[in-house]
């Protein structure tokens, strides 16, 4: 990748790139517990379909759960059935293999499109970023996502840009099918208006003939709009009127927006310090997306897209992530351009940076994130081990259970309030319950089964009680 490794092969340096990558994906990919409450809904709702063996309709802590489409809860079935249990590993996988298939895929097309160098790069910048990494090793939709929508993406440039056959663009529409029981319409923000945007802007002929691919619409939609169909049929259409409230209207026109430019600086920090380069040359680099088409066409795919979610109100550097292997190959052809330019310790920079940075992203997860999150996820360890000396005890709590301790009690948990713990009528079981207890619940102390320390905050505990017989 550059003067430093002159003495490596390009072969020796992709098998180590491919070695570090792999560690940085798959190295103790479940020996933390769910840290975010995403983590644990998508777990608590693959164990309650699991254990329901349905594979319609999605439940989590007992109520339906239709906020998202099941494709993400399908591959987490089938990743357990194959593990043979349920487990953070288990949940884990998919986002590492889909990760993996992303990494592959900018390889390849970095190769094909500008050389063995270029695809090398744009790998490291894929894995050594912030948010890519991250969830990467997290039990969470937007990997999957980012793979299906950078999957529809390389069949349709195979489609526009190598004349390929129609079945790459059935490919690609039968992926946006998929992606469309991901996380619903959305997906064609990341992969269709790009490609409008390109048509539009060059009048490219293959273009139009992708988007006007008719049989390709009819795949898209019928795959990805089958599960909607199954369920409305099941519980009405009237089922979507709050999911559409909450998870559309909202993020577009809710309350509390951030500020527009809040997208630049999550791109700025996941790829940091690799965006620099645009600044390093600039007009070679405006004069490469002028003179390719692939290059513009990938422009289109990263700024579009970020364009677009900058007037919605709710933001989050997630929902950005199919956007990344796409940028991680612009910058990499632009490094690339300038290495070959540079000379002395400036050429070496360029060609020690990337590597470094992708070593010291393996060495945090796999040596340092445990150690400094065990404050957040050792109590979630000592919940399993207390509930799992409780078999077949219903679990309660004081309000809205936090999704986590679900997963961890490895049952429903239900809500309660002050007066009911207080009332004749109230249930056996077994109640979390934070500390310092409340004074009008100080009589439970009793009946403790045991104490969290370091409940997902630093000197934060909880009790575990029982409640009924002996127990008042």
């Amino acid at each position: 990748m550059g003067l430093s490794l002159s003495r490596l092969s390009n072969r020796n340096i992709a098998l180590l790139a491919a070695i570090a990558i792999a560690l940085l994906f798959f190295w103790g990919l479940g020996s933390v517990p769910f840290l975010s409450v995403n983590e644990a809904r998508r777990a608590v709702t693959v164990r309650e379909m699991r254990e329901a063996g349905s594979w319609l309709l999605p439940y989590m802590n007992g109520d339906l759960y239709l906020s998202k489409p099941p494709f993400f809860y399908w591959v987490g079935l089938v990743s357990t059935a194959v593990l043979g249990s349920l487990s953070e590993w288990s949940m884990r996988l998919p986002s590492a293999l889909a990760a993996t298939l992303c990494c592959v895929g900018t390889y390849l097309y970095g190769l094909r499109q500008a050389g063995r160098q270029v695809g090398l790069f744009a790998v490291v910048f894929l894995a050594a970023n912030g948010a890519f990494s991250l969830f990467a090793r997290r039990s969470e939709i937007e990997m999957l996502l980012t793979l299906l929508c950078f999957g529809a993406l390389l069949a349709a440039w195979q489609f526009i840009f190598q004349q390929g056959r129609a079945v790459w663009s059935r490919l690609s529409y039968v992926l946006i099918g998929c992606a469309l029981l991901t996380k619903g319409p959305v997906c064609l923000l990341w992969v269709t208006a790009p490609i409008l945007a390109y048509a539009l802007i060059y009048r490219d002929a293959r273009a139009k003939a992708y988007l006007c691919d008719g049989w390709g619409w009819l795949l898209a939609v019928v795959l990805g709009g089958s599960w909607y169909l199954a369920v409305s049929i099941n519980q009405g259409w009237g089922v979507w009127a709050s999911i559409i409230s909450e998870d559309i209207v909202k993020k577009i026109d809710g309350q509390g927006a951030e500020a527009w430019y809040a997208y630049l600086l999550y791109l700025a920090g996941d790829f940091f310090p690799f965006w620099l380069i645009v600044f390093v040359q600039p007009r070679k680099f405006w004069a490469m997306i002028r003179s390719r088409r692939e290059a513009a066409m990938l422009l289109c795919c990263s700024l579009l897209p970020l364009l677009v979610f900058s007037f919605f109100t709710e933001k989050h550097g997630k929902y950005l992530l199919p956007v990344y292997p796409s940028l991680a190959l612009l910058l990499a052809m632009h490094w690339t351009a300038v290495l070959e330019d540079a000379k002395g310790r400036w050429r070496a920079c360029l060609a020690t940076v990337p590597c470094v940075m992708l070593a010291g992203f393996v060495v945090f997860y796999a040596f340092v994130e445990a150690r400094v999150l065990s404050h957040r996820v050792g109590g979630l360890e000592q919940v399993a081990t207390l509930a799992a000396g409780q078999p077949g005890q219903k679990a309660y709590t004081i309000g809205e259970p936090d999704i986590r301790l679900v997963y961890y009690m490895g049952r429903p948990v239900a809500p309660l309030t002050i007066d009911q713990l207080q009332g004749e009528d109230r249930p056996a079981g077994l109640l979390f319950v934070p500390e310092p207890l409340n004074p009008q619940l100080q009589n439970l102390a009793s009946c403790k089964v045991g104490e969290v320390d370091a409940y997902l905050k630093p000197g934060r505990s909880a009790l575990l009680v029982r409640m009924g017989g002996d127990c008042h």
